[in-house]
């Protein structure tokens, strides 16, 4: 085989291996994508009515107890929780029944194993934003306690009037 003949056999080959990586990773970002706008719009399931306050909007945070990650989320969610505006309030849900993390007063804690599997989203930790009526508005991975804190800025310039 002559040497020009085996390179473009060679370049075709890595070519075809590229665009076959390339089409996966396309896939798997559009699954990823799918995966963070989960649940947005529905209401909340029957089972998980009781959480937050009526009238307020609810930053809900499903934690898990086999989770590192949560325990960072939990402590900002603390540090947030007395800053809020009256209109906004937080809510956890674990899936541990002797959860004991220290929280202020005016968060809502659910330990209720049945409210935690009702509330489907692909990952854990996760926030969402539920608006008065019990619709959910927006779900996203909580990654850390920055991710709490932009959350809470967020909700809260929702809630603010319009100039």
């Amino acid at each position: 085989m002559e040497p020009t003949t085996a390179a473009l056999v060679i370049l075709f080959v890595l070519v075809a291996l590229l665009a076959a990586a390339g089409a996966g990773l396309f896939r798997r970002v559009k699954e990823l994508e799918l995966a963070t706008y989960n649940g947005v719009g529905i209401q909340l399931p029957q089972e998980s009515l009781s959480i937050g306050r009526p009238g307020a909007t609810t930053l809900v945070a499903k934690i898990n107890r086999r989770c590192p990650i949560c325990d960072d989320v939990v402590a900002a969610i603390a540090k947030l929780a007395p800053e809020l505006p009256d209109d906004v309030s937080f809510a956890v849900i674990s899936d541990d029944p002797a959860f004991d993390k220290p929280l202020p007063e005016n968060v809502q804690v659910v330990t209720d194993a049945k409210v935690w599997r009702s509330i489907n989203v692909p990952y854990t930790p996760a926030l969402l934003v539920v608006d008065e009526q019990g619709t959910i508005v927006f779900t996203t991975p909580a990654g850390s306690g920055e991710a709490v804190a932009a959350l809470v800025e967020r909700a809260a310039a929702r809630k603010e009037p319009s100039l």
